[in-house]
């Protein structure tokens, strides 16, 4: 009897051993994610709700008093004709921008991966190098690029006697905003392509060497075989597309400032007006809200259609 209990004894003290070192670990692990924790919660979800706060109030973000108007920035904002135009935009913005770069970096990551191209490496860096350049040298270099004086662009036309082809590419405001579409196109262009080489690069060779066996060219086998087992890339370039499209800035901002008569106007560039240049902090605040909401439902929505799809 006396063994029993001795091991029994044993049994929980090796038990309790196990439990105590499991919940130490745990706890260790808690401190050591603690650091994030605390950055995210201020800088991200405090923000957050500060900012959903000041939506509801009419505050120039300089004054210490803020007056609640409850909805009103919002009531203002659905009748604002510069918001449906700074939506319209954006939504065109999005609709060219998201599909020409996915089947560009995908015809480019085909290209790389499945055929034999010279100097492969140096040009897959040239295509992606826009990527690690700041915002700020590539919307400099494109707005002296459309000048319509002495931009390089008119001045190319002019010296292969095309100059009846030169045009005002940021002041027309019929052009202006696909001008800034061919700019980020071709900031981006590059990301898309490194997202595609990684998938085709993870798709089973012996799965492309059946289809090859059995006779399927490499146009159908791409079609047939790569391009389904792609779906998590694609769902990845379309939510990132969205959140690119939706935070576009910079590269407006550097070229037409949203001009000309705001015809370049995006959501971002209209936040930046009614918050930076007039003083309008709960108006912006509501147009924060409004990218935040749009983002949210369209990457649900590309999620449910894409959630059972996996690359194999």
């Amino acid at each position: 009897m006396l063994g029993r209990q001795t091991d029994g004894n044993q049994k929980k003290k090796k038990r309790s051993t196990g439990k105590n070192a499991v919940l130490g670990n745990t706890k260790m692990a808690y401190i050591y994610i603690l650091p994030v924790f605390i950055f995210l919660g201020v800088f991200t979800y405090y923000a957050m709700a500060f900012n959903i706060g000041i939506s509801f109030d009419s505050w120039n973000g300089v004054s210490p008093e803020k007056i609640f108007v409850g909805l009103d920035n919002y009531m203002k904002l659905m009748k604002d004709p510069y918001f449906h135009l700074a939506l319209k935009n954006t939504t065109v913005y999005f609709l060219i921008t998201i599909p020409v770069q996915a089947v560009l970096g995908f015809l480019l990551a085909n290209c790389f991966v499945n055929t034999k191209v010279r100097a492969k490496g140096l040009i897959r860096s040239i295509i992606f190098f826009p990527n690690v350049v700041a915002l700020v040298v590539i919307g400099t270099a494109f707005n002296q690029m459309y000048n319509f004086q002495q931009g390089f662009l008119n001045e190319t036309l002019r010296a292969i006697g095309l100059g009846k082809l030169a045009l005002d590419w940021t002041g027309n405001p019929k052009i202006a905003l696909y001008s800034i579409i061919i700019a980020n196109i071709y900031t981006y262009v590059g990301f898309s392509m490194t997202l595609y080489i990684t998938g085709l690069l993870s798709v089973p060779k012996d799965v492309m060497e059946a289809a090859r066996i059995d006779g399927a060219s490499g146009v159908q086998s791409t079609r047939y075989i790569a391009l389904p087992l792609l779906k998590s890339t694609h769902t990845t370039v379309i939510i990132l597309g969205i959140v690119g499209t939706l935070k576009t800035f910079d590269i407006v901002w550097l070229i037409t400032q949203g001009g000309p008569a705001r015809k370049t106007e995006m959501l971002t560039t209209m936040l930046y007006r009614s918050y930076i240049l007039e003083y309008k902090a709960g108006y912006a605040a509501a147009i924060a809200v409004v990218i935040l909401i749009i983002a949210l439902v369209l990457s649900c929505i590309n999620l449910y259609f894409q959630r059972k799809d996996t690359d194999y």
